[in-house]
């Protein structure tokens, strides 16, 4: 069982990008800032117990004056009043694994798509990708 730590978060991130891979780090953190869909929110120990749904964007999980940033693809944050925060994402890469190179390639690829979509649907799937290549792409670049 984890204790509460009044100066920490105990920040708990699962993912299954594959249905036979499924992953878990646990941290004890000082913040971590969730990519929701109203904003970003801060997450610091004591923290109100909230529920929020993520959107695609980064993670980030402050130790001390380290950074470790995840992209996540969607999903939802738990946080609990006792400092603990548990993250369920779809998808969760740590950021320094995604090549930069593939992912402008799919925003140009995407872009194109969007361009000769003919359908509703074949461009709100286009423009999703290009929305979720886009974030990436900040967070690589910036």
């Amino acid at each position: 069982m984890l204790m509460c730590i009044d100066t920490h978060i105990i920040c708990k991130i699962m993912s299954s990008s594959l249905a036979i891979h499924l992953f878990c780090i646990i941290f004890q953190i000082d913040m971590v800032i969730i990519p929701a869909t109203t904003e970003q929110m801060g997450v610091l120990p004591g923290h109100v117990a909230t529920i929020a749904e993520l959107k695609p964007g980064i993670l980030s999980v402050h130790e001390g004056n380290d950074v470790s940033k995840y992209f996540v693809s969607g999903g939802f944050a738990f946080v609990h009043a006792n400092s603990f925060a548990d993250i369920i994402a779809v998808e969760a890469v740590p950021l320094d694994r995604i090549d930069h190179n593939l992912v402008q390639k799919g925003l140009t690829d995407f872009i194109q798509k969007l361009s000769a979509a003919s359908t509703d649907v074949e461009k709100a799937e286009a423009q999703i990708s290009i929305d979720v290549h886009s974030v990436i792409n900040a967070a690589l670049t910036g």
